[in-house]
């Protein structure tokens, strides 16, 4: 347009926007003041025009609602001068920019919601410009660190200073591994920060190279895995006090069994029918328990069970040992074992593991039992074409189970319900000695119905 406002030039864009707004044919010569004053849409123009007239090149955003949505527009106003240098005019650009608005937007919230999730997992980024020897941290490196943005200069000379004094040749080994071999960046280490705050992160990268394969970037994630690697030191911490207890109990025990062992040998038979049967129970349930704790170390073991020493275990001699060993608990309790291994003869394993796994879920089922209902138990097998599966099934107090529930029940120290006092170390020592076998267990039940628990083991490889 010109000084006076006249219209001058214009393009089919804006033509087809007087159309479509209800202002007729665009026409050189026009008053374009009555167009800017005329709907909303051209308001933003008759102030920049003026502007810009004055010299003054200008950029406006406007947000608009046209048919229900929302549209961002920008506005450009530019002088237009003659060879003389004076103002003789004024050209306008109009764009819609909805599209790279949204795009923004989302781009935003895309890092917004990055950021959160590092904060959650305490896990941040970074870009490390060999050339440069320059580091580039997100802001949750920096609070992982404990260094203040802008003023620590990340380096890997200054990285390599927060790394704990033990810890750091590893470090630098494990780097230039990545870098001279293309491999995986991949260390735990411990850091130090603050006033000698001892940390655990998780550092994974790999390496970038240029056409001529020289190394030029690495890039990757750090995390803080502190509260991770402490747990699992105290798990290692209570497997070793579990194991001494276990070497001790079993010492503690060997004496005693011996010289019942030794007493029965020495008993003379048939001179009393009701003396002779008593012995023998004692005599073959000492034997089972003699037996037992011979394995007790291993049974007890939280590590994975050494393979090589599998075998095919009978399941009907795994029962023998376990009625030896809950003859008393059966008597007293009225309960009735009832067994099928017809689908499922034998079990590749350990058979002290198995024999451990039978007593605990067999006692459990005598444990929970409904009061004045003599305990009926079940334990039958089945093929799948996966493996086998046991199941062990009572007629007990049940109890209404929720995933939580089932998780814990399977704790060390986790138990069923209240009712009995025992501490439920029993079914955590069940799930371990299953998974030793690369087996799983499962747990059902239901309040004055009954529980049954299925175990499940693969083929042998």
């Amino acid at each position: 347009m010109d000084r006076d406002y006249r219209l001058t030039a214009f393009n089919n864009c804006f033509k087809n926007q007087l159309k479509e707004n209800g202002l007729g044919d665009a026409q050189r010569g026009m008053d374009l003041r009555e167009v800017y004053r005329a709907i909303d849409f051209f308001n933003p123009c008759e102030q920049g025009c003026q502007r810009a007239l004055d010299r003054y090149a200008t950029t406006s955003k406007h947000t608009f609602d046209i048919d229900g949505k929302i549209v961002v527009h920008e506005f450009a106003f530019q002088p237009f001068m003659n060879s003389a240098g004076e103002v003789v005019g004024c050209s306008i650009w109009q764009k819609d920019i909805t599209e790279e608005v949204e795009n923004n937007y989302r781009l935003r919230e895309s890092e917004r919601k990055y950021r959160e999730a590092q904060e959650v997992a305490n896990i941040g980024h970074w870009y490390w410009d060999m050339r440069e020897d320059q580091i580039a941290w997100s802001n949750q490196l920096y609070r992982i660190f404990e260094q203040e943005p802008g003023k620590f200069d990340a380096t890997f000379d200054a990285l390599s200073e927060i790394i704990h004094p033990d810890d750091r040749q590893a470090f630098v080994d494990d780097v230039e591994n990545c870098i001279k071999n293309n491999e995986m960046h991949d260390i735990t280490h411990r850091i130090v920060v603050g006033d000698g705050e001892v940390r655990y992160v998780h550092q994974k990268g790999r390496a970038y190279y240029d056409e001529n394969g020289k190394p030029k970037s690495m890039s990757g994630t750090t995390q803080d895995v502190t509260n991770a690697v402490l747990a699992n030191q105290q798990i290692v911490e209570q497997n070793h006090e579990l194991q001494n207890f276990v070497r001790i109990i079993s010492h503690n025990l060997r004496g005693p069994i011996s010289n019942l062992l030794m007493l029965s040998k020495i008993y003379e038979w048939g001179k009393d029918e009701m003396n002779d049967d008593i012995v023998r129970k004692i005599e073959h349930t000492t034997e089972a328990l003699d037996q037992t704790i011979k394995d007790l170390n291993l049974s007890l073991s939280l590590k994975a069970a050494d393979k090589e020493q599998f075998r095919e275990v009978p399941l009907r001699d795994v029962m023998k040992d376990v009625d030896g060993l809950l003859s008393e608990e059966i008597s007293r309790s009225k309960a009735s074992v009832e067994t099928d291994f017809s689908n499922v003869r034998s079990i590749f394993g350990a058979k002290s593991y198995v024999v451990n796994i039978f007593y605990n879920l067999i006692l459990n089922a005598i444990h929970y039992a409904k009061e004045h209902v003599p305990p009926v138990i079940k334990v039958t097998t089945q093929k799948i074409p996966e493996g086998m599966v046991i199941q062990f099934s009572d007629n007990g107090i049940g109890m209404e189970l929720t995933p939580e529930r089932e998780r814990k029940i399977f704790d060390m120290y986790g138990r069923l319900s209240g009712v009995t006092e025992g501490k439920g170390f029993g079914l955590y020592l069940v799930k371990t000695q299953v998974e030793a076998m690369e087996g799983k267990i499962s747990v059902e039940s239901e309040k004055d119905v009954g529980t049954t628990f299925t175990i499940s083991f693969p083929l042998p490889s």
